[in-house]
């Protein structure tokens, strides 16, 4: 798969099943990385079923030419109680995994919201840390 073939757009609810089925996808290694915990496959479909899409900021990552093959990385900005504090929760299908499109996530979401002053990466993700390092882009750690 090539980046090129990608199409990044924000999500809406109507992204909905998408999203469940992208999570689900993910190994419990991955819904750790993700989440913090290792979750059910029911808890990822009720944290889905649950989720107040107008608190959040979405954007996924689709091929061009092949909607059969869903969602296939998903970027969630949350604002924190800290002004200009945002969480961070990305996900990336195995296959596009260290090809860059966690890093384009999350370069699109940080253009589209200048308000995004410091991430907060919860989870200390290595790959995380290590994208906002080479976009330039300020990595809060919570006490």
């Amino acid at each position: 798969m090539w980046l090129s073939n990608l199409e990044l757009r924000p999500l809406s609810v109507t992204h909905r099943g998408a999203l469940g089925v992208h999570l689900l996808s993910l190994t419990p290694e991955d819904r750790y990385a993700r989440f913090g915990l290792t979750l059910s496959d029911e808890a990822v479909l009720g944290w889905v079923e649950r989720l107040r899409w107008d608190d959040h900021h979405w954007w996924g990552a689709w091929m061009t030419h092949d909607a059969d093959l869903g969602l296939l990385g998903s970027l969630q900005l949350s604002a924190s109680a800290s002004p200009g504090d945002w969480e961070l929760g990305l996900s990336v299908a195995e296959p596009l995994r260290r090809r860059g499109l966690g890093r384009l996530l999350l370069s699109t979401a940080l253009n589209h919201l200048p308000q995004v002053q410091r991430i907060v990466c919860h989870h200390g993700h290595p790959a995380v840390e290590n994208m906002l390092r080479r976009l330039g882009h300020p990595l809060m750690r919570p006490a």
